[in-house]
Order: C-alpha cells, then structure tokens, then sequence
C-alpha cells in the first residue's frame, strides 16, 4: 500500500505577539516558547502505532479516516529567551515505519545537570513539556508508553496496550477485547471494559464496569462498580467490588479489607486471604453453598439470616488450628463460596 508520509515543523510563539516574533514574558520573568510537530501516516487495517513518550500528555481520539494523525506539542519554559530555545531543542520526535508497525518516539539530549523540571510546569519557571494529540482509525492496534505525564483513551475498539509511569490513564469506553494496562506511581480510572488485564501498582484503581477482568494490584485502592469474571491477586491494597455477576477468584495479601456488595447471579467465589479482611453479602432469597476456613481470625455472621451450619469447629479447637465452617444459606444450591483465611477475619453480613 502506498504510503502518504507528511511532516509539519512549525515554530509557535503566543498568538499576542506573534506579530513581533516575540516569546512571551509572563509576570514572573518566565519565557515560553512552543514548537508543534505533525506527523501523518496513510494505514489499513493490520497496521499498529506506538507513541513512546516522556515528560507531557497523551489524548486519544478516534475519527473516520484511513489515516493516522499525530500533533506533539512542545513547550519550554525558562527564565531567558536563548535558554528557552535550548530547550525547545534538546527534543526530538523520531519516527519509524518497519512493515506494519508505525512508532512514534520522543528523544531527549539533556545538555545540563540544571534541567530538573522536565514536564513540571506548576509554577516552575525552567521545564520542557512533550504533549501529543493521536487522531487514527477505531480498528487499529495502539500502544502507549507514557512516563511522568497523563494519558488519556475516550473510547477505543481495536487491541490496546497501555503502559504508565509517574501519570493517571483514564478511559471512558474499552469495548475491545484485548485490552493491557499497566500503571504505576499514578492513579487510574476506567468507565467501562469489556475484557482485558489490568496490573497496578503504588496507584489508585477505579472501575465502574468489566465483563472479564484479570488484575494484579498492590500498594494501592482499589474500586469496582461491577464485574462480570475476575481473576485477581492483590497485595498490600484495600479493595471493594459492588456487583459479582459472574464468578471471582480472589488472593489476597496484606489487604487492608475486601469485600464484595452483592453477588447478584455469581455461581462460584474462591477467596484465598492473608492478613486480610474478607466481606461478603447475605442474601437468603439467592441462596448459596459456603466453606469458610480461618486460621488466627474469626468467621462472623449474623443470626436469623436462614443460615445453616452442616460442619462447624467445636469450642475446644486452639485459635492457631485451622477452623471450618460448611453451611448453606437460603434453600443453597445458589453461588459456591469458598474462603481460606490465614491471619484475618471472614464476615458474612
């Protein structure tokens, strides 16, 4: 396929003294100056983009065409004009096109051990930050790499990866089913996914919906509206899920508190716990089977719930043997409920 290859370089200075070609001086004796560059690639189908970058944002929109737009921003602040200019060009946006693979990468030359505040820009006078813009096709591949900056996906269809450092990802609509986040030293907040894998870390989780879900998480929150299928190991998080619709296999470490809201139509939970807390619904009109064993912890319950014990420790078991607890509540037959918990209480409330 024929290949359309265009390169905008354009030098910007503040629209109100464009007409002196004059950087901008703000009150404080910072000077800005900006430079855009535009890159554009003719794709079909099978073609896959990678925006690598540093130090600034990444936006993601879809559009109709055949074609991929990227518009990076560069901004330079600095406290004279000649120092701005360094700036601006110690950045270098490489470009590469390898068969179906199209990668967009920023390329710093940091020409001084004084340049610390790449990409700051809250209230420092000397920073260079590296913003892109993405405008491409709903059906292709995309993979971001993003460190210390925020990116940011409305909604996308085709295969995506998503790696982050020092920066939030948000997403409003993930309707594809090949979808690979990882985020780290940021936060990150999901409307909806359909299926996909999820690892974070040092970071805050917020997802409001997922079908199938597989999520490594540690050092952090985290919190599900709904979900369908989850596979999950989380350590040193506290997390909550609102509605079980389907099944959950759940490890647990050093967990501050998990629990589940609702098990709406769920026909299989299987918790394994340590040093965690572990809640989960009573709902007698549903009804489900259960096996709950606790060593150094304690398993709650409240009376009057229909609930029914068919095994139960006696009173003389020391607290350091593993006790079980097999029951049913409702009619059973409902969602099966497995928990093992080493150092942490199980509550059924």
């Amino acid at each position: 396929m024929k290949t359309l290859y265009k390169v905008a370089y354009l030098l910007l200075l503040p629209l109100s003294l464009a007409a002196a070609n004059t950087p901008i001086e703000d009150g404080q004796g910072a000077i800005e100056k900006k430079r855009t560059v535009i890159k554009m690639f003719d794709v079909d189908q099978k073609d896959k983009l990678l925006i690598d970058n540093q130090f600034g944002q990444v936006n993601v929109d879809l559009w109709d065409k055949n074609e991929i737009r990227v518009q990076i921003v560069i901004t330079a602040n600095a406290n004279t004009d000649s120092r701005a200019q360094d700036f601006l060009n110690t950045v270098e946006i490489t470009d590469k096109r390898e068969g179906d693979q199209i990668t967009l990468k920023t390329e710093l030359q940091k020409q001084s051990s004084s340049w610390t505040n790449w990409g700051n820009g809250n209230g420092e006078k000397n920073y260079v930050r590296i913003d892109y813009t993405v405008q491409m096709p709903r059906n292709n591949a995309l993979t971001v790499r993003n460190k210390f900056g925020n990116t940011h996906v409305a909604t996308f269809q085709a295969p995506l990866n998503i790696y982050t450092r020092y920066g939030n990802f948000t997403a409003q609509q993930l309707s594809g089913r090949q979808n690979d986040i990882d985020v780290a030293f940021g936060n990150a907040d999901i409307r909806n996914m359909d299926a996909g894998k999820l690892a974070i870390a040092y970071s805050n989780l917020e997802l409001d919906k997922a079908n199938v879900l597989v999520l490594n998480n540690k050092f952090g929150k985290l919190k599900i509206g709904e979900v369908g299928k989850i596979d999950a190991n989380i350590s040193y998080s506290g997390a909550r899920i609102g509605t079980l619709r389907e099944s959950c296999k759940m490890k647990l470490d050093f967990s501050g508190g998990f629990q589940i809201e609702q098990l709406k139509s769920a026909d299989n939970v299987d918790i394994q716990a340590n040093y965690s807390s572990v809640a989960l619904p009573i709902n007698p009109e549903t009804g489900y089977d259960f096996d709950v064993s606790v060593t150094y912890g304690g398993f709650k319950y409240p009376n009057g719930q229909n609930l029914l014990l068919t095994t139960q420790p006696n009173d003389e078991n020391r607290p350091g043997k593993s006790r079980q607890y097999i029951g049913k509540i409702g009619r059973g037959s409902g969602p099966r409920v497995r928990v093992v918990s080493k150092f942490g209480d199980v509550t059924f409330r």
